[in-house]
């Protein structure tokens, strides 16, 4: 036994004035009196009494210096071997996952991570005073929320805290974790609250005492894994759910400047369900689809033409089941900007109405002599400010060329006369004899899904493409189809007169021509604004919002001027501001499924912000600013709710958590209670005149 506070052991010195008040005996006077009659009968009773009255004297003294001894050892606080030996150092996991999600029956509309924290809160409440815990919460990845403490209220703050989360589950990163710090207690015991319901066979290993999370080296005396003790605590039963496992944007393949949305929808349940799917475009009902599902039965179904602009997708489907955040699935629609594009042709109403149809495209069709009036820019009337992406020319050859993206069909060969232009750089030969497509690359952007076998062309020439070109297509030795790329102007060359051939009648022409406006719009790979819950979001800070261009500082600006935030909106309306620091944002707050949306604001100015108008309430259909991302759990794992039956076994082979009923609080509480018991002995006893 040892004491926390020796010093005080120094009290036991107010025994001495004790012992000297009772040794201490009164004067006598002397009074003179008129007879000894009664006297001498009063002194011979006082005799047969006086063994009694010194044993009642010292009853008293006793009494008084065991209260003194109980006090001053429950100030000195004494602590004990056994006691110390019999500390429990306590590791909770608490499983935060989407799956904790899932509301039971039996829980009256809580949820399953409710139900862990309530008895994660009751093992705090039945902590020894020796006892030590930590709280750790897990869903891929661990977060200590609390170190080892005893302090019961910091502990109760660490649960309260643990938000839910529609992140998959992991439970190795935390176990891991959890044995890390066990390793270094003399006593530790791990507590897993969570429903199992995805376990790796790692983990299994791990639980089960046959594989360590870190084998240990010769000569190490750090106790083995067997002898640290595992509570797993199950939570939940129900595994009756269906959910959305997937739900992403793609390119069409049939229209290149369309979108496709490829929405799987699986039955975790062991009964057949039936619901139906609901998509919402911009919180309004876009589409309904009626759905069967067997037991354990998967589908998917693609959404097309969608003859709208960038915007807010959303998937619910229609059905009540315990866990409701995989039965909302969220997208984000590109903005198809329009692509200016001017056809240059006499007339070939095959390559219009090839250009025309798309809705993505703004065409403007002028016939050469036009171009060379109203849009050349040494032209009397020219139009040379307004940039076009593309160009077009049809069995024409301009006489100039400026930077940017043209497409040349069948140009005419220049006269020996005529000087060509210098940017054009190819020589265009005789004609072929029999014109006919051989080989051509169809792993290149331009050439995706196109078939070119047979096709039958009436005329085309031979052309010596520049060094720098690439052949795409050519027809045995000859190209008939190349590229050319330079760091400011893009060409596409085609050596055949597509009036003469019957390629506008195959449906190779139309995705050639979107392919080739898309190649020159390098756009092959629509832009992904798409996450799984718990990945972290990247964005470059001049793509968040093209209505607010971040320019070098200027003299005229301001030291003072408020700094350039990212505010970033979330489900529920949740915002963080963040400082732009660098040229890109990483956000890791991607725990909860929805849209994100991100835009580029000014820090708000303290000093001012009482004098500033309040800001107006804009629809938010009509705000296309900024950006938007979708974050959605879309696990197919995380949808079936029900236990592993792998852990079914070690739930019920877990060591029953430890009674801690016994000295739970500090010898010193004890001492008190003593001390006061005794003082109320004492007064018992002087009240019945067993002492003085």
């Amino acid at each position: 036994m040892n004491f926390l506070s020796p010093i005080s052991l120094f009290l036991f010195g107010l025994a001495i004035p004790i012992v000297a008040l009772y040794i201490l005996k009164l004067r006598r006077r002397r009074e003179p009196v008129s007879t000894l009659m009664f006297w001498e009968e009063l002194f011979r009773e006082r005799q047969t009494t006086s063994l009694f009255q010194r044993l009642k004297h010292l009853l008293s003294l006793l009494l008084q210096l065991l209260f003194l001894t109980l006090l001053v050892l429950s100030i000195a606080r004494p602590q004990f071997a056994f006691i110390t030996k019999s500390a429990r150092q306590l590791v909770l996991i608490i499983d935060q996952s989407a799956s904790m999600n899932a509301i039971e029956e039996e829980t009256d509309g809580r949820t399953r991570l409710a139900v862990a924290k309530e008895s994660a809160l009751r093992s705090v409440d039945g902590l020894r005073f020796m006892d030590e815990m930590t709280v750790i919460s897990s869903h891929t990845q661990p977060v200590i929320h609390i170190p080892f403490t005893n302090h019961q209220k910091s502990l109760r703050e660490a649960i309260h805290a643990i938000q839910p989360t529609d992140i998959s589950t992991n439970l190795e990163p935390a176990y891991d974790l959890a044995y890390a710090i066990s390793q270094t207690k003399p006593n530790p015991e791990i507590v897993i609250f969570s429903d199992f319901q995805s376990i790796s066979e790692e983990l299994l290993a791990k639980l089960s005492g046959v594989k360590n999370p870190a084998p240990q080296e010769e000569g190490d005396t750090e106790k083995p894994d067997q002898e640290i003790k595992r509570h797993l605590i199950q939570i939940g039963k129900a595994s009756d759910n269906v959910g959305i496992t997937k739900f992403r944007v793609r390119k069409s393949l049939v229209n290149a400047f369309d979108y496709q949305t490829l929405l799987r929808v699986v039955n975790a349940s062991e009964e057949e369900k039936k619901f139906n799917v609901e998509l919402y475009f911009n919180e309004n009902l876009f589409d309904v689809r009626p759905y069967t599902l067997a037991p354990g039965e998967s589908k998917s179904e693609i959404f097309s033409n969608f003859a709208f602009e960038g915007g807010k997708l959303k998937a619910v489907l229609d059905i009540q089941d315990p866990l409701v955040s995989d039965n909302i699935a969220y997208a984000t629609l590109p903005k198809r900007d329009l692509i200016l594009v001017l056809l240059v042709t006499v007339e070939n109403p095959f390559l219009q109405k090839a250009l025309a149809v798309d809705e993505q495209i703004q065409l403007t069709v002028l016939t050469p002599t036009e171009y060379e009036t109203d849009v050349l820019p040494d032209s009397a009337n020219s139009q040379g400010k307004k940039e076009y992406q593309v160009v077009i020319f049809d069995r024409y050859s301009p006489p100039t060329l400026s930077d940017g993206n043209y497409m040349f069909i069948y140009p005419p060969a220049v006269d020996g006369s005529e000087t060509p232009p210098p940017e054009l750089k190819w020589n265009i030969g005789e004609a072929l004899e029999t014109p006919i497509i051989t080989d051509w690359e169809r792993t290149h952007p331009i050439l995706q899904h196109v078939h070119l076998e047979n096709v039958q062309i009436g005329t085309a020439y031979q052309v010596t493409p520049p060094s720098t070109a690439q052949v795409l297509a050519r027809s045995f030795e000859s190209p008939v189809l190349f590229i050319d790329v330079k760091p400011n102007r893009k060409i596409v060359f085609a050596a055949i007169n597509i009036l003469e051939s019957d390629l506008p009648l195959r449906i190779a022409f139309p995705v050639i021509i979107a392919n080739t406006i898309q190649w020159f719009q390098q756009r092959s790979e629509i832009l992904e604004y798409h996450l799984h819950t718990g990945e972290v979001l990247k964005q470059r800070i001049d793509s968040i919002d093209a209505t607010y261009e971040l320019g070098p500082k200027t003299e005229t600006d301001s030291p003072e001027s408020p700094p350039k935030l990212v505010k970033i909106t979330g489900p529920e309306d949740k915002t963080w501001e963040l400082p732009i620091e660098g040229d890109e944002l990483l956000f890791e707050q991607t725990q909860r499924a929805g849209f994100y949306e991100l835009k580029i604001s000014e820090a708000a100015d303290s000093t001012s912000e009482a004098e500033q108008p309040p800001p107006e309430v804009s629809d938010a259909t009509e705000d296309n600013s900024g950006t938007v991302w979708a974050v959605n759990l879309a696990d197919a794992t995380e949808s079936h709710i029900g236990a592993d039956p792998a852990v079914e076994d070690l739930t019920e082979a877990s060591v029953v958590q430890s009674s801690a009923a016994l000295l739970r609080y500090p010898p010193w509480v004890y001492l008190v209670f003593l001390a006061v018991g005794l003082s109320v002995v004492e007064w018992f006893l002087y009240q019945r005149r067993r002492i003085d």
